[in-house]
């Protein structure tokens, strides 16, 4: 089956990484999306460290979190701004990959999307819950890909085509990741 979308106002993603996030007030300086913290070789905060924002006028209104992450193996393409990510590792729980083939759990739950571009090895910050944060990284709004079998309710990361993305949940053996108010296009 092709690959579908499905527009950024349409879903909202559940936090499964672990820790608490942090007050609006410890933003970096320069924005989320900055050049400070983001795609950088060497880690700026603590692993896993999580912010929440409140997303007030572009896209939906409502809270979303970020979540500071590594980026492991990618794929042929490289991670970019709503490259949707799961584990790499086993034993490395903060490890992210965008390959299909590299990941150890696609419906595994744990899921986030990067919010700009990527490099192996690099750190960086992920939107990892709530709504599409699109005051804080513009770029985040419009379609995200579906495996092209997404209906209305829970979500886990799914196998696309050539790339992670997001399909219908299996109850029995999935791990929400979202919730979709629409099926997909």
């Amino acid at each position: 089956m092709a690959n579908g979308v499905i527009d950024s106002n349409l879903i909202v993603l559940y936090d499964l990484w672990p820790g608490v996030a942090s007050v609006v007030g410890e933003l970096p300086t320069d924005g989320i999306a900055n050049t400070t913290d983001n795609n950088v070789a060497a880690a700026t905060r603590r692993y896993g460290e999580k912010v929440t924002v409140y997303n007030a006028t572009a896209g939906v209104a409502g809270y979303a979190t970020f979540v500071y992450l590594q980026m492991g193996t990618q794929d042929a393409t490289a991670a970019a701004v709503k490259s949707a990510c799961v584990n790499d590792s086993a034993s490395l729980w903060y490890q992210l990959t965008n390959d299909m083939d590299s990941c150890i759990a696609i419906s595994g739950g744990l899921m986030a999307y990067a919010i700009g571009a990527m490099t192996d090895a690099y750190w960086g910050f992920f939107w990892c819950a709530g709504v599409v944060p699109e005051d804080f990284v513009s770029t985040m709004g419009g379609n995200f890909v579906t495996d092209g079998t997404l209906t209305p309710g829970g979500f886990c990361a799914a196998t696309a085509t050539t790339v992670v993305g997001i399909g219908v949940l299996d109850a029995a053996t999935d791990v929400p990741c979202g919730y979709s108010l629409l099926i997909d296009t």
